[in-house]
């Protein structure tokens, strides 16, 4: 990038409390302003992280997502409302994004992701953000990643609990999503099965914009070589190292 292009006076005063911020400034924000974040699931995390990442000044934004707005989504998906119900979450999202930011520059899908789609739908993506809410589609984007050397943070809630880590191509010796989860349980454990406390979604979504922040930033995080553990019941935060599976199907080492 070039140090000489500047912030408009406009863009400096709307940006300048996270300008001040340490490891961020000018420069932070016109990297930002360059760079192109896929969010793959509209609901509560994509709500959340969608929010902060196009209040923060990202550039583009993907959204994909083929689910319409519920009524039961109202209590923790607030982007969304009464009127919203049977329309296209991904269509949604981007509207009232686009109202609050008229420069952000946004593509939306309201189609589910597969195998035949992944590339069109998040190819020339800078870091891409698993919002979903189903084992086959978080399984699916990370094979991607892997394969495609694109950094994903993967973020997901159940319950009262939730979970947050980094899949970055720079440190491969940590291992990726399947590395922690071989195989999805028999009866997935998601929202409509365990129930979600819906604080519980604000706080992983924050931490997913946060750490997608810091890493568009090029700031220090152990995220990539751990597995976060957010326990809403005892207010606490567990961090687990983790490592490659040599045996993993999607991200072991040839012969």
């Amino acid at each position: 990038m070039d140090k000489h292009v500047k912030l408009s006076d406009q863009a400096f005063i709307q940006y300048s409390r996270q300008i001040m911020l340490k490891g961020w400034g000018e420069q932070g924000q016109l990297t930002l302003l360059n760079k192109h974040v896929a969010i793959v699931g509209c609901g509560g995390l994509g709500n959340v992280t969608a929010t902060y990442l196009a209040g923060a000044g990202i550039g583009t934004l993907t959204l994909i997502d083929d689910d319409e707005v519920e009524l039961s989504n109202l209590p923790r998906q607030f982007m969304f409302d009464h009127d919203s119900i049977e329309n296209a979450k991904a269509f949604e999202v981007a509207n009232r994004l686009q109202e609050q930011h008229p420069s952000l520059q946004l593509n939306q899908h309201a189609q589910r992701l597969t195998r035949d789609n992944t590339t069109s739908l998040l190819g020339n993506v800078d870091l891409i953000l698993d919002c979903s809410d189903n084992m086959p589609t978080r399984y699916l984007i990370n094979s991607f990643c892997v394969e495609q050397s694109v950094p994903l943070i993967s973020a997901s809630v159940a319950n009262w609990h939730g979970q947050l880590l980094l899949v970055s191509p720079d440190s491969p010796e940590y291992g990726c999503y399947q590395c922690l989860f071989p195989q999805a349980p028999k009866e997935a454990n998601s929202c409509k099965t365990l129930g979600v406390s819906g604080p519980m979604v604000g706080v992983l979504g924050s931490f997913q914009a946060n750490a997608a922040l810091r890493f568009l930033l090029n700031l220090p995080s152990d995220l990539n070589r751990q597995i976060h553990l957010v326990d809403g019941e005892t207010f606490s935060m567990q961090p687990l190292n983790r490592q490659r599976n040599e045996q993993c199907p999607v991200c072991r080492q040839p012969n």
